[in-house]
């Protein structure tokens, strides 16, 4: 399946859900995603280095902000105001002096310049915003030559028995504000077009090899 093909969410129902989800999506998808969430962190910190500027897309309720060291410059954006409200008394409650600016941002149109930091990072994003390829060049601009962009996310099992839940669930795509059917093609078409970013790394990780943590890197 292309990039072109996979199934777009309406951007105004994808943001609908978003804003539902923010009072209960810490007690929902805390625990279950942590190993992912865990790795990724990790990820952005060896990339970025000591006092690094690290941007993280989608912030949504600021579940990674604390695992981020205090030595990096953290800035998170998300389309979901009622989910920065979370963000942000969570940065307050525990003192997050690395969070320099929530910000509430379209990953698919950026607000800031060219080359600005070190890694992107991007958890449970790409299967939510209704044009992956956009929000990846996006990340991409913003990124500068020597970082990474740093995806986690879920994509749809190629055998198993994930293939009948995740179909089963597709249908409720628009409610969900996510697509269980999401193709690993959403990135990999984005990086077969773009021959000058590599990918460094691919791993599967639990519960159940569920997530994928990709590590794509830019030139210096």
């Amino acid at each position: 399946m292309s990039t072109r093909a996979v199934a777009r969410l309406d951007q105004q129902a994808s943001d609908a859900a978003y804003d539902r989800w923010a009072p209960v999506y810490d007690l929902i998808f805390n625990l279950p995603f942590q190993p992912g969430r865990r790795a990724a962190v990790y990820a952005a910190e060896r990339a970025a280095g000591s006092g690094g500027e690290i941007l993280v897309v989608g912030v949504g309720t600021g579940l990674e902000l604390p695992l981020l060291p205090a030595g990096s410059r953290v800035t998170g954006v998300d389309v979901s105001q009622p989910m920065l409200d979370v963000a942000r008394k969570r940065v307050t409650r525990l003192g997050l002096e690395q969070v320099k600016a929530l910000l509430e941002m379209d990953a698919q149109e950026l607000g800031f310049g060219d080359a600005v930091f070190e890694v992107a990072l991007a958890p449970f994003v790409m299967s939510v915003v209704p044009d992956p390829a956009k929000a990846l060049d996006e990340m991409w601009r913003v990124v500068r030559p020597g970082g990474e962009m740093v995806v986690m996310n879920h994509f749809a099992a190629e055998k198993g028995w994930r293939v009948g839940v995740e179909t089963a669930m597709e249908s409720a795509a628009h409610w969900l504000g996510w697509r269980p059917r999401f193709p690993y093609s959403a990135v990999g078409d984005w990086l077969a077009s773009h021959p000058e970013a590599r990918l460094i790394e691919r791993r599967e990780l639990p519960p159940l090899k569920m997530f994928t943590l990709l590590r794509i890197g830019k030139p210096a």
